[in-house]
């Protein structure tokens, strides 16, 4: 099978256990299941994915809060954020060329973030906030 329908098997799959209730899974797991080392290899790779579909939907919204803050500050001219993103450009040179902030669209805020540890950015944005 061609690895898209693969992809979307396992995500309907992972979508039905997250759903379904306990004495269902655990019925099909009986039917499907009747070696305990394929069972746990099963629920193995399912707990694996279940984490890390966990992490990569809580890093997309730390990274939606962080586009969106630079975003509304650039439209407010709010001098504190426009700071710290051009503290963050400085720290890439590559993108240096951007001089022009109220152009910047999400895809460009977003490549001055990336690879950057959205914790601290968070921490930076919140500390600015409670210092207005």
């Amino acid at each position: 099978m061609n690895t898209t329908v693969n992809k979307k098997i396992e995500d309907a799959l992972l979508d039905f256990y997250l759903e379904a209730d306990k004495n269902t899974i655990e019925e099909i797991l009986q039917e499907d299941i009747s070696d305990i080392e394929e069972y746990k290899k099963k629920r193995n790779k399912l707990l694996f994915m279940i984490n890390a579909k966990a992490k990569k939907q809580a890093n997309d919204a730390l990274i939606e809060k962080v586009l969106n803050y630079f975003e509304d500050a650039i439209q407010k001219n709010t001098a504190k954020p426009i700071a710290y993103l051009k503290q963050l450009m400085s720290e890439n040179h590559s993108l240096a060329l951007y001089h022009n902030f109220d152009k910047l669209s999400k895809e460009d805020i977003l490549l001055i973030i990336r690879d950057k540890n959205l914790i601290e950015i968070i921490e930076q944005i919140e500390k600015d906030g409670t210092e207005e």
